[in-house]
């Protein structure tokens, strides 16, 4: 985002692409260096400094960086490509998708009977999660909700949808 727009700003925390929950450490991309010395500015209030925990976690994850990475892309791919043919090939009629050229989260709309959160409802009674578009965007977009692809468990949980869109 940061070389996409004069004003975009690019931002990685060490919690999501390597797992290292508890790890506050972070960075960011931006052109804009006034816009960067003002993060910097209200960042130093909140945190002056880094936790040396932290620093020691960060340190540890980004030794084996390149395995942890690659473990989580291997994951990330064949969870999309499972997620691909759910929607493109077994439950066409019922979903779509623009495909997520990027990261592990798509936003899929239903097609059928139910606004994303009526169908959320229906499926949080089967005991089955998903978090309707209106949870991320003050847009109405009654008939998308998100998916996460970078768990190791999501072709449980693609599984209980479509039993679950099999028998409604």
């Amino acid at each position: 985002m940061a070389n996409a727009y004069e004003k975009g700003i690019s931002v990685v925390a060490m919690s999501k692409p390597w797992g290292g929950c508890g790890i506050t450490i972070g960075w960011l991309a931006c052109e804009d260096k006034e816009m960067v010395q003002r993060m910097v500015d209200v960042q130093y209030f909140g945190t002056a400094c880094v936790s040396r925990a932290s620093e020691i976690q960060g340190r540890m994850v980004l030794r084996v960086s390149e395995t942890i990475l690659r473990e989580r892309l291997d994951v990330i791919l064949r969870n999309k490509a499972l997620l691909q043919d759910f929607i493109e090939n077994q439950y066409f009629e019922w979903f779509e998708w623009i495909r997520p050229n990027a990261g592990a989260i798509a936003f899929v709309k239903f097609k059928g009977p139910w606004s994303s959160a009526e169908f959320g409802k229906h499926l949080a009674d089967e005991g089955i999660s998903i978090k309707p578009a209106y949870c991320f965007a003050d847009l109405v977009v009654a008939d998308y909700f998100r998916v996460g692809f970078g768990e190791q468990k999501m072709p449980l949980a693609l599984e209980a949808l479509g039993k679950f869109v099999d028998a409604h």
